[in-house]
């Protein structure tokens, strides 16, 4: 049988690709036995097998076992528990499972009920099935902004000790992202609407709003945001830029906070984010290199979404440079792919550089 664990290397040294690969590997081996042990109801006597799995290949991602699609057998979740960095590992992961008999696969938590959950804050014991909510939609934002009831308001006063039961429950009600991806404006009342709807039928309520509009929201990392800067110093690589787009606006914020010296926040898994920069005077005109850096985009995209070694995640002009921002999975490979991507539409002296100031100096010049 396969171990996981069996004539490896140090964890510290795989790509996170190479870890990717060998959990799959192992849990292919060990899947079926899982499910009967789920199935014969001792789903409890798995947790320390899983969590030296998870743990030891996966640092900071978190894991469940939960009812499979339509509730038809079972599922494995990995999550990144809302921070994003760990996200887009967990997604990748998932997106490389392998097809397993009974089993469903997901990158992030899932919506579940909410029956017998209880919170005690302030010396006041929540039930979440106690929540009533009025929904109110927002078409131009696309959310669903809700007023919130609960029998306990009438003598919690505090805003803060109202909602932050409200919180937990929601994420179970629409899980891990739900809340973020549809709820707007949130407002507590003291007394019950009389159009309120118990809260766990608002997952209900949002699948048929979202049938009805149409409107679809993009798991993290998927949708792109336009940012723009008015200091631009010079103090550090990045800090001329102008303006640029992201996927993971986070990353950068992150970036320029720290003034260029950001802590690896990828640091143990594997996996690296790196930026491309290249000279601007090779683009005298401002339209022609963004053009064209959307056309290097592309080009990388491909290489190393085909390798299953990376993306990107926006970009950006300066003052004096141009940048492309990426997420690399497989370490050394993946550096070959860009730097092979990039000498096809680049110059001589355009460099591949690491966010993370552990690793300034491994930077590539070409």
């Amino acid at each position: 049988m396969f171990s996981l664990f069996k004539k490896r290397q140090s964890t510290e040294e795989l790509t996170f690709k190479a870890r990717v690969e060998r959990f799959w590997q192992w849990y292919s081996q060990v899947g079926a036995r899982f499910y009967q042990t789920i199935e014969s109801g001792k789903c409890a006597d798995l947790a320390t097998e899983v969590s030296k799995g998870v743990d030891d290949l996966f640092p900071g991602l978190a894991w469940v076992f939960g009812p499979g699609a339509e509730g038809v057998g079972h599922s494995f979740t990995l999550s990144g528990e809302g921070v994003l960095h760990r996200q887009l590992l967990a997604i990748y992961c998932v997106n490389r499972a392998p097809k397993l008999n009974g089993w469903t696969f997901y990158a992030s938590r899932q919506p579940g009920t909410i029956e017998g959950i209880r919170m005690e804050i302030g010396g006041h014991k929540f039930d979440a099935m106690e929540f009533w909510i009025t929904p109110k939609i927002d078409s131009e934002s696309e959310k669903v902004d809700i007023t919130v009831w609960h029998p306990l308001f009438a003598t919690v006063r505090k805003e803060s000790e109202r909602l932050s039961p409200l919180f937990l429950f929601l994420d179970e009600v629409l899980g891990e992202f739900g809340t973020g991806q549809w709820i707007g404006v949130i407002e507590s009342n003291d007394i019950q609407l009389a159009d309120a709807i118990p809260l766990k039928e608002l997952h209900g309520f949002i699948r048929k709003l979202e049938a009805e509009k149409g409107w679809q929201k993009l798991p993290p990392g998927e949708s792109g945001v336009v940012y723009s800067r008015k200091e631009r110093l010079n103090r550090f690589l990045r800090d001329d830029i102008i303006a640029g787009s992201t996927t993971h606006p986070g990353l950068v914020n992150e970036y320029f906070r720290a003034e260029g010296r950001l802590q690896d926040p990828l640091a143990g898994t594997g996996a690296d984010y790196v930026f491309v920069s290249f000279d601007c005077a090779f683009f005298p005109e401002v339209k022609e290199m963004v053009d064209k850096r959307s056309v290097i985009e592309d080009a990388l995209d491909k290489a190393l979404q085909s390798a299953q070694s990376g993306r990107v995640l926006g970009g950006a002009f300066g003052t004096q440079f141009g940048y492309i921002d990426l997420l690399l999975f497989d370490g050394r490979n993946s550096l070959e792919i860009v730097a092979r991507v990039l000498r096809q539409h680049l110059p001589a002296g355009t460099a591949i550089n690491f966010f993370a100031k552990e690793k300034i100096s491994q930077k590539v010049v070409l």
